[in-house]
């Protein structure tokens, strides 16, 4: 029986390991990029194969990642964006969180896993078949496609993405697998492919897998084929192999003749040779000549270890040690036993293979993993155990190996700019790996750990879990009967517009699964929850990964909680005792001590708890079970109590001690901001078990333990107290009192100081886990109660609460697109009733809109309060504020105005455009006014404005609507053109009613409105459209308008209204190509 090849530490048992601590000699350097000092011969480069197949378009985002990034640096976390077939950022994304909610980026959590470099192997054999390689030259040429295809797939499956061929067994099978594997038609590692290996007459290891040459000629023609075939490299076989017996390891078989010939004629044709050269002369004759590769070198000598330093910037040796390693120690069970291996000299060859090694790693000699693998005892899959070889048996650290196997690799391929590194700008040929393989280099051998396999920026493996996606509205679906949806999480969507979710927490997967009402509108609070009944709730989403990204919540708040002093009785005691009880001063109370925690003391699970300086120094932890309310009541029996209570969550009754005993009460010291953490679940009762136990460790260590049957009053019992004389409500939190063991209960007393950590856990529902640290002036309960406001604002949840609508400077949120990358700008306005999307047939028509055309950048948007621009109660709306807007989105979108801005505007846009032009006429070069109202605005008008914006606010839009729609088109459209007059009325039944009252009011303001269109005339090219039957902007006012501003086109439509587009699209878009020509 074979005996082990390594200690009970995992080393080399051979009396040569020298091994120290960490694997390294001492005073050894760390040599960990040698391959940088490689220097290949330009001309040699290999052809810069490309794998096909990969789509442009993707992208790819890795978050939350351990990122061995294969320079040698120390791993760091960070995310990894792939945008088609490249890496783009490493370490920081911008604008991540867009990217993670857009539809189009496949995003993968990471979970702190490793992320790296797909691995490289220097000693490749394809055609290899894991059988008797002395029958390997039997195979039939179709067989041996399928075994070598199926070799390249195990290396991709294994996490290799490079592969360096050091030999096929027929003449095209590495060329015939590599083209296809970069065709996209098989799955495989980027490939440089070999031929035969060449070697002298009788001196063939395998039979009927060799190229024969004698001579110096007939092996440049030898090569010369070889090329011909379409190989990246040629393989020369110089010395022998033990397990051969006739053609022994230690002898080489060229002569110094036919290997300059050799190499002279592969360098002529661009190619590089590697040679199977483990003798002590096979080595030196490829270093004196330049064989460029050399495998093995078992037997080098010291002349030959100084020949080869001398030269190291031009040679990487592979040494495939695992055949040795494999050969000696695991062969047995294939026949060929560990006494033969030890009798041929293997064991022999082994232990000088691996002195070499370490000699060669410590010169800083680029040695690169790659085991000969595809024999029987060294079957494909098992690549890896070269890594950990290198690391066990040759003195390499981990992040040595790796990097060897990655970066070195590339260097080999020659492409070490673009190949082995975790770099922007590099190919996306990528691992991620469940495990840290510097702890554990082992791990890579784990195929079950390779949770995702990338290469060329194209996933090749990985499970539909991996995917992460942006919590999107589902269609209605069935709730699932055999899961319980009811371990309740509160969350805040990440888009910025504040939206609150509940979800479901499944502690097992790590995952969130959002929760909906069974209409499938989104759960948003646990009060919903506790209202409509656990049985009314059901998935309204995918499970998405709960990650440090995500925004939890405390699981109710809003409210002030409800709290019990003194309910445990050797707390009770603990607290009479400790001089900072003001209340009875008796261990044990006669009636609950009730107090309240206001609700901006509430804080999640996670975020800080302060420590106001000049408030208190005596800050103290309170581990406390808490009770939720789930039927309301007033004077509540305490038989009926427990029919009361929905279910239960974690609560720190968190304390300022010497605040509570100064002043005389609970209030002030127990109210403070963040003195209520909360959470990070609510569970109902029907969840839980009977009797809870809450447990408080502070910096690891357990302060205290209580369970609900050590109460003094009883969760019913205060339930009937607290109703005696005030309503409960569904979503009342109590907290029901904490047990022994705070900190002024300790001898000494110990108070909590920043950075220390305190974790109350509750039976079944989890650890509420929060770190103490000093207040800042911001904080984050300082900024979030900043951010509350009653002012409402009008027309938001259209977009979901601001989702793709544009900022400007001033805060204000419009919706806006941009169009096109035109030098000239066009910026369109719509009217009152309107919006953006009322120039969408023009826009076709003249061609602009599409974003890839160079003729005009345009700029639509919609007026405050109209379309799906929202607005704030606060915000005064008039014509000056719309034109400001205008100023404003050309600044913040950054549209062109150097050659000149046009300007398109219907009905009172036509008055927001005109005092845009009239205060902008630098870059305003032309006007196109659809349907102008006059200017100023007749009183008339105006009280008719005035009474409008009243009716809306009273009734909705649905009679203005009517109204407007009858009196504004013609008589021709009201009986001819049923679609377009009820486009008319759309337009301003989805209008919201808020909005469309402040735009009412800001078009009464018109009457005050004072512009100059006679000086407006000059400055501008103008073009003025209006309907026959406009009663807004009737002919004659179009004429009189054109009189007083001089040179403009006017164009009166045939049978419309005031709605022209909508009426007549055709005559308005024929209009303005005339004019823009």
């Amino acid at each position: 029986m074979a005996p082990s090849a390594v200690d009970s530490k995992g080393y080399m048992t051979s009396g040569i390991n020298e091994h120290l601590a960490n694997g390294t000699t001492g005073g050894k350097p760390d040599l960990m990029n040698p391959h940088d000092e490689v220097h290949f011969d330009p001309k040699l480069k290999p052809k810069q194969y490309q794998i096909k197949g990969t789509d442009p378009n993707s992208k790819i985002l890795f978050r939350d990642v351990q990122i061995i990034d294969s320079t040698g640096r120390d791993p760091f976390k960070g995310d990894v964006y792939v945008e088609g077939e490249r890496i783009r950022y490493v370490g920081q994304v911008p604008d991540i969180k867009n990217l993670a909610k857009d539809p189009k980026v496949r995003t993968i959590n990471g979970k702190g896993r490793t992320l790296m470099s797909g691995l490289g192997d220097a000693h490749t054999h394809f055609s290899w078949n894991n059988g008797d390689l002395g029958k390997l030259g039997d195979v039939g040429v179709e067989e041996h496609t399928l075994v070598s295809a199926r070799s390249a797939q195990c290396y991709l499956d294994s996490g290799y993405t490079m592969c360096f061929g050091a030999a096929s067994a027929k003449d095209r099978l590495d060329v015939v697998i590599r083209d296809a594997i970069n065709d996209g038609l098989l799955p495989g590692p980027r490939y440089l492919a070999n031929g035969k290996e060449m070697a002298v007459p009788d001196g063939d290891l395998v039979p009927g897998i060799t190229a024969f040459a004698s001579g110096p000629l007939e092996m440049r023609e030898t090569i010369r084929h070889h090329v011909k075939l379409g190989v990246d490299t040629v393989k020369l076989s110089m010395s022998g192999e033990q397990i051969c017996e006739t053609r022994d390891a230690q002898e080489c078989y060229y002569t110094d003749e036919e290997t300059a010939a050799c190499v002279d004629e592969a360098h002529r044709h661009g190619v590089r040779l590697c040679s199977h050269a483990r003798a002590r002369d096979s080595v030196k004759m490829c270093i004196k000549h330049g064989v460029d590769i050399i495998y093995h070198a078992s037997w080098t000598d010291d002349e030959g270890m100084d020949m080869l330093e001398k030269a190291k910037h031009k040679h990487i040796v592979a040494p495939g040690l695992n055949w040795l390693v494999a050969t000696v120690y695991e062969a047995g069970a294939f026949g060929y036993s560990f006494e033969k291996a030890e009798q041929v000299g293997y064991k022999v060859e082994l232990e000088q293979a691996i002195k070499v090694l370490r000699e060669m790693h410590q010169r800083g000699i680029t040695v690169l993993p790659g085991g000969d693998y595809g024999f029987a005892w060294t079957p494909h899959g098992t690549y890896a155990r070269d890594l950990e070889h290198f690391v066990k048996l040759v003195g390499f650290t981990p992040m040595e190996a790796i990097v060897s196997a990655t970066a070195g690799v590339a260097t080999l391929f020659m492409r070490e700019d673009e190949l082995g590194k975790v770099k922007p700008g590099y190919f996306g040929d990528l691992i991620l790996v469940n495990g840290n393989p510097i702890d554990n280099i082992e791990v890579l051998q784990d195929h079950s750990k390779l949770d995702i396999i990338m290469i060329n920026g194209r996933i090749h493996k990985a499970s539909y879990k991996e995917f992460t996606r942006f919590e999107q509205p589902q269609p209605i679906m069935e709730p699932k009967e055999d899961v319980k949806l009811n371990y309740y999480i509160a969350y805040e969507l990440d888009d910025g517009t504040k939206r609150t979710r509940i979800g479901h927490l499944d502690e097992k997967k790590g995952t969130v699964t959002p929760l909906s009402f069974l209409s499938g509108t989104p759960i948003e609070n646990l009060y919903q929850v506790i209202e409509v009944g656990e049985e009314n709730v059901m998935a309204g989403g995918e499970p998405f990964q709960l990650t440090d990204n995500l925004n939890v919540l405390a699981p109710i708040s809003g409210r002030d909680v409800l709290a019990v002093g003194k309910n445990y009785s050797e707390h009770a005691k603990e607290f009479n005792a400790s001089g900072y009880d003001s209340s009875d001063k008796v261990d044990m109370p006669t009636h609950p001590v009730i107090f309240t925690k206001r609700a901006t003391s509430i804080i999640a699970n996670e975020e800080d708890i302060l420590l106001h300086e000049g408030f208190t120094e005596t800050l103290d932890y309170e581990g406390e079970i808490g009770v939720i309310i789930g039927k309301g009541g007033f004077h509540i029996a305490e038989g009926d109590a427990e029919h009361h209570v929905w279910g239960y969550t974690i609560i720190n009754d968190v304390t300022a001690r010497e605040k509570q005993r100064d002043h005389k009460q609970f209030f002030i010291g127990k109210s403070a901001d963040s003195y209520c953490p909360m959470g990070p679940l609510a569970i109902p009762k029907e969840a839980l078990p009977r009797t809870l136990t809450v447990t408080t460790h502070v910096n690891g260590e357990q302060r205290q333990r209580g369970t609900t049957e050590d109460l003094i009053f009883s969760i019913p019992k205060l339930i009937q107290t607290l109703s005696e004389s005030q309503t409960l409500r569904p979503g009342d939190v109590i907290a029901t009192g904490t047990p022994a063991g705070v900190g002024f209960g300790l001898k000494p007393p110990v108070f909590l100081k920043p950075g220390d950590v305190v974790e109350v856990s509750v039976t079944g529902i989890g650890t509420l886990r929060n770190k103490v640290a000093k207040a800042d002036p911001e904080n984050h309960v300082t900024k979030r109660i900043a951010q509350e406001s009653s002012i409402p604002i009008s027309n938001l949840s259209i977009t979901n609460g601001g989702l793709g609508l544009t900022t400007l400077r001033t805060g204000k949120k419009l919706r806006a697109v941009k169009l096109g990358s035109g030098p000239s700008s066009m910026i369109f306005v719509h009217g009152l009733g309107g919006n953006m999307s009322y120039y969408t047939p023009v826009l076709q028509q003249l061609g602009l809109n599409r974003d890839d055309q160079s003729q005009y950048t345009s700029l639509l948007f919609d007026l405050e309060g109209h379309g799906m621009s929202p607005t704030k109660a606060t915000s005064r709306i008039s014509i000056e504020s719309y034109a400001q807007d205008i100023d404003d989105l050309i600044d913040v979108l950054n549209i062109p105005t150097q050659n000149g801005v046009t300007l398109v505007a219907h009905s009172m846009g036509c008055l927001v455009a005109s005092l845009f032009a009239s205060r902008h006429s630098d870059i305003v070069t032309r006007l196109v006014l659809i349907g102008p109202p006059p200017c100023p605005l007749p009183a008339g008008g105006a009280d008719a404005s005035i009474k409008r914006a009243a009716s809306v606010r009273a009734e909705g839009m649905r009679n203005v609507a009517i109204t407007v729609a009858t009196g504004g088109t013609s008589a021709k459209t009201k009986a001819e053109r049923p679609l377009n007059f009820t486009t008319v009325q759309m337009s301003l039944l989805s209008q919201d009613p808020e909005g469309y009252a402040k735009g009412c009011t800001a078009l009464a303001g018109a009457k005050d409105l004072s512009i100059d269109f006679s000086k407006l005339g000059k400055t501008t090219k103008s073009l003025i459209i209006t309907g026959e039957e406009d009663k807004v902007s009737p002919p004659a006012l179009v004429q009189k308008m054109s009189e007083t501003m001089g040179s403009v086109q006017t164009k009166i439509l045939k049978d419309v209204g005031h709605w022209h587009v909508f009426e007549d699209v055709d005559g308005v878009t024929q209009a303005m190509k005339s004019f823009l020509a």
